[in-house]
């Protein structure tokens, strides 16, 4: 369920995040807009009680304060008499000016005009209080918004996950439960509706096309057993005659090796084709014995060709799977290394959890390496380019089992394949 909780969490925080680009926008436009509006009227009231005290007759050469209001004074004074002026306000310039002194805020209007300075001091230490509460009220307005914005982002992400979170626990049962069908009641008409009716026909698409697939491979199991069979039985007989020549016994035992390799195959094709893992045989096997058997048994591919057949036992290494597909991996690696080299020396190596198929060929085109493992990849010797055949069959063993395999190539230089059986566990 870690994909559905990423989705609520993005749900939410997709709610969240709006909300606070909303509350962002509305709180700081509130707040310019009222520090704007403030500015403007209280620029707007220091000019307007300097035209009133200039209208009132006032005599601008005589120095002195005059209070307009309880939170306005009014200073006119010569430009060389200021001793009237309160310190803090002697040096300003012309122009409107914000002043804090002991602890109170003052808007400040400095003016020239009839041959003296008036001064306008303006107390506006509430407005800004006020404003100081206006901006906290904006703060617990953006909190609550944002508590609104996730609880309604977690009831939203709750209402449309729940349906997906179902689905979910009812596909994840097809793993245990191949032949489950969707309950297709739970889900409504909606998105997630047709998307549980779209995967409840494919899977029963997959289930008939597996069934089909797995009755074909045990009905061709069947029917090539017995030729299979046939075969073995009656090169035994062949086998038991005691008049035979040494070029018809080595024939018969070719026939042999090639029907028990087909009996192998045939085991691990059916293997491959199973829906799940329902081998009982978990016995580990030495694959010591099993790489010296095929060795002899593809020995055929060398022909008089000058190699050297090397089996480096490192350590011992048992492998739990059934002596035929370890048989079919190890013959495909060795037979591919065996055809395609023309001299030197072909090296299988046993080391803890590894097999290593090393050999002295003409190496693997870059262009090849791709496509290696696929199975329409086909081995033309008319040019240099080569593929290992039977490959395909290899990847999918290890596919089955958790196994993992590797190649290094190069031209010229060779080639080394290795099989990693420690690397997991099949499901």
């Amino acid at each position: 369920m870690q994909k559905t909780k990423r989705l609520s969490r993005r749900i939410i925080l997709s709610f969240l995040l709006l909300g606070t680009v909303i509350t962002l926008v509305l709180g700081l436009s509130l707040v310019i807009a009222l520090k704007t509006i403030e500015i403007n009227i209280l620029d707007e009231i220091l000019h307007t009680e300097l035209k009133r005290f200039q209208q009132q007759g006032n005599d601008p050469q005589k120095s002195g304060a005059s209070h307009s209001r309880s939170t306005i004074v009014i200073y006119s004074t010569l430009p060389n008499e200021t001793d009237t002026i309160p310190e803090y306000l002697r040096n300003l310039p012309r122009g409107i000016h914000d002043v804090t002194h002991n602890g109170r805020d003052y808007r400040v209007l400095v003016e020239d005009s009839g041959g003296a300075r008036y001064t306008i001091k303006f107390d506006d230490t509430s407005v800004h209080t006020r404003e100081r509460e206006f901006i906290r009220l904006v703060w617990i307005c953006a909190f609550i918004t944002l508590l609104v914005a996730f609880i309604f982002g977690w009831k939203m992400a709750h209402y449309v996950i729940s349906p997906i979170r179902r689905l979910v626990y009812q596909v994840m049962a097809f793993k245990n439960q191949p032949g489950e069908l969707l309950d297709l009641s739970e889900f409504g008409n909606d998105e997630i509706g047709v998307l549980a009716h779209k995967l409840q026909h494919y899977h029963e698409q997959l289930q008939q096309l597996l069934m089909r697939e797995k009755e074909f491979a045990s009905n061709v199991s069947h029917e090539l057993r017995t030729p299979v069979t046939s075969i073995s039985m009656a090169a035994e007989v062949l086998a038991a005659k005691r008049d035979l020549s040494a070029v018809e016994h080595e024939r018969i035992q070719r026939i042999q090796r090639a029907a028990g390799e087909m009996s192998e195959l045939i085991e691990t094709f059916l293997i491959l084709a199973q829906i799940h893992n329902e081998s009982t045989d978990i016995a580990t096997h030495e694959m010591g014995p099993i790489v010296r058997k095929v060795i002899d048994q593809q020995r055929v591919w060398l022909g008089n060709k000058p190699i050297e057949v090397i089996v480096e036992e490192n350590s011992p290494l048992a492998v739990p799977a059934p002596p035929g597909i370890l048989s079919v991996l190890v013959a495909n690696l060795v037979r591919n290394a065996f055809r395609y080299t023309e001299r030197g020396t072909v090296t299988v190596t046993l080391t803890s959890g590894q097999l290593t198929v090393t050999d002295t060929g003409a190496g693997i085109d870059p262009g090849m390496q791709v496509q290696l493992f696929k199975g329409y990849a086909v081995y033309n010797p008319n040019k240099s380019d080569r593929a290992r055949l039977g490959l395909s069959i290899v990847q999918r063993i290890c596919e089955r089992y958790g196994w993992a395999i590797s190649f290094e190539s190069a031209k010229e230089r060779g080639t080394r394949f290795t099989v990693n059986f420690h690397q997991g566990n099949a499901d």
